[in-house]
């Protein structure tokens, strides 16, 4: 796992209008490997692989490229306060699932991918973000005992023919900077085009056009 997630460099040291095409590269690169390139093997039995993950970057500093929707960055999480960098690999545990991390302290980035959906051995395909707390962690285990998860690399069939294509990540939504914070951009009429905006909560907001989504082509979606 460790060398698929050094795939990735960041974009701190480049002009701002090269950014997000850079990354897009870097993360269809990583998309394709995590997606084909092995599975989580879960107390030595339980094969848990990736079909659906969502990549996220922020970079720390006034003048960085932001990511507001990410949790744990030091806008969000520290309040504006300094908050500790995740070595690489690390396991990321929030309201929306699980996040493998791959930060970078020395450049002051912060970097994941969501596991969206997934799949356990043979079985159905599961787009509950969550459920992947119930594989990984709530096995019955005693108390007192480590969990153990691995990454196992095998390149999966469909590998040579995939062809990651990026989309929007689900319910972000685009954001503006405004009266001093980052606010989410919201939309007031009835009619709206899906592709665009979204609802959640109650409210409709314009979509993320960051295309930081990759999904397998399988029929479950």
């Amino acid at each position: 796992m460790n060398d698929i997630l050094k795939i990735f460099h960041g974009v701190v040291d480049l002009p701002n209008d090269q950014k997000l095409a850079d990354l897009d590269k870097q993360f269809c690169q990583m998309a394709k490997e995590l997606l084909y390139g092995g599975y989580f093997l879960i107390e030595g039995k339980k094969r848990l692989y990736l079909d659906d993950i969502e990549f996220y970057y922020h970079e720390e500093g006034s003048d960085g490229l932001k990511d507001p929707i990410m949790y744990h960055t030091n806008d969000n999480e520290g309040k504006g306060n300094e908050i500790p960098y995740f070595e690489i690999g690390r396991l990321n545990l929030h309201i929306s699932g699980v996040d493998v991390t791959f930060e970078n302290k020395a450049k002051h980035y912060r970097a994941s991918f969501l596991i969206r959906g997934f799949h356990v051995d043979e079985h159905e395909y599961d787009g509950h973000s969550t459920h992947v707390y119930d594989e990984m962690l709530y096995m019955g285990l005693p108390l007192g005992k480590p969990i153990e998860i691995e990454w196992i690399s095998e390149d999966k069939d469909g590998k040579e023919n995939y062809i990651p294509k990026g989309e929007p990540r689900q319910n972000v939504a685009e954001y503006e900077y405004k009266n001093g914070k980052y606010s989410k951009i919201e939309y007031h009429e009835k009619e709206f085009d899906p592709n665009l905006y979204f609802r959640y909560s109650g409210k409709i907001y314009k979509k993320c056009q960051r295309k930081w989504r990759f999904r397998k082509p399988i029929l479950h979606f």
